[in-house]
């Protein structure tokens, strides 16, 4: 068995690379300053590298100091369980089994440290050094919602936002570094830049709000949040209109928009409907605290399933529901909404008959905030 082992992997390089550098820190100052080190990158982007990575680790196992000292190996930015097609392929996968047997069979003169990511969650290829293993962490995935998962590596993200503005002397809006890292959360390397960079728009001693997130910090990986339905949402035309044009720049389809917009109205409807029974108090912030809570006592067993949709307002955080969604039922009358959710309808029309997008999607924004009904 080696010295010591030390496996980190998981879908975020950032976290997999910031534990690898401190284990391979470790390792060095333990084996002390006669021992050799080696740092092999492991990525691959044809199937033929695996074969030359898994000689060159086997040589660098083999062969050791030549005065008797330890050695330590990083075996760096694993990419071989990826779910590419070539991590795939039954010649990487060959490979990668010659190499992790190679790690449990080595002697307790090497130190070894291997860092594997991006990986395919499906893969179990690094569960057998488990149990030989000193270090063995699997970073969780970032929810791509926060609010629906306060999941292990969300609220690590929050809690870094958070501290680096200070750090900065930046102020921030109470949901800030929510709507941050539910628009880049699948990468803590970009979040923690994109802090940095809305620093720098607000200035020193600057407030960063919600809006600038939506404005300055662009969509990362799989995040559904838009600009567009946010400027809806506080009823500001003009920021509407320049946040569709932003939009029309990079997306030629007004779809994955309307989709969104429908899902947000299904659940404003369902809130103006208990505003407007008495239910619920909205104002400009949002829902009072403790006001949801009871309007889910008293009417979610209407609705049945408890799984999240939104034709289920009930299903949905009470903390995105409140502080989120809730405000902009304020700024809008139910019929208002009723009939928004029905425009959306007749745009999905226009743009599957051929129709400009664009056009269709800028009149729904403008007959519903240039006037109020």
């Amino acid at each position: 068995m080696p010295d010591f082992l030390a496996v980190i992997a998981g879908k975020d390089e950032f976290l997999v690379e910031e534990d690898a550098l401190k284990f391979y820190r470790e390792a060095v100052k333990k084996a002390g300053s006669d021992a050799d080190t080696q740092i092999i990158s492991a990525q691959i982007t044809r199937v033929e590298d695996a074969l030359q990575i898994e000689r060159e680790f086997s040589e660098a196992i083999a062969t050791l100091s030549m005065f008797g000292g330890k050695k330590v190996i990083w075996l760096r930015n694993l990419n071989w369980m990826a779910g590419t097609k070539q991590s795939e392929s039954a010649e990487v996968k060959e490979s990668l089994t010659h190499m992790l047997e190679l790690v449990a069979k080595s002697n307790d003169l090497v130190s070894i440290i291997i860092s594997a990511s991006p990986l395919d969650g499906r893969r179990k290829d690094l569960q057998a050094l488990k149990s030989v293993a000193n270090e063995f962490i699997v970073h969780t995935f970032a929810s791509q919602k926060p609010w629906e998962n306060q999941g292990e590596q969300t609220v690590m993200q929050i809690s870094r936002v958070t501290a680096l503005f200070k750090k900065l002397g930046i102020k921030f809006e109470p949901d800030v570094p929510e709507v941050l890292v539910g628009r880049v959360g699948e990468s803590t390397r970009m979040v923690l830049m994109e802090v940095e960079k809305l620093a720098i728009y607000v200035g020193p001693g600057g407030t960063v709000k919600a809006r600038d997130v939506l404005f300055i910090v662009p969509p990362f990986g799989e995040g559904e949040f838009f600009e567009p339905i946010e400027a809806f949402a506080a009823r500001d035309l003009k920021w509407a209109l320049e946040s569709l044009d932003r939009y029309f720049f990079n997306e030629s389809s007004c779809r994955p928009l309307l989709a969104g917009l429908q899902n947000r109205l299904r659940l404003l409807i369902q809130i103006r409907s208990l505003a407007d029974s008495g239910d619920l108090k909205i104002t400009a912030t949002g829902i009072p605290k403790g006001q949801f809570e009871t309007a889910v006592g008293r009417h979610a067993a209407t609705f049945g399933s408890a799984a999240k949709s939104s034709a289920n307002v009930f299903s949905q955080n009470t903390w995105y529901v409140s502080t989120q969604v809730a405000p902009a039922a304020f700024h809008y009358t139910l019929s208002e909404l009723i009939d928004l959710q029905l425009a959306c309808t007749e745009c999905f029309d226009i743009s599957n008959s051929g129709g400009d997008d664009e056009v269709a999607l800028r009149a729904i924004f403008l007959r519903a905030l240039a006037v109020r009904r």
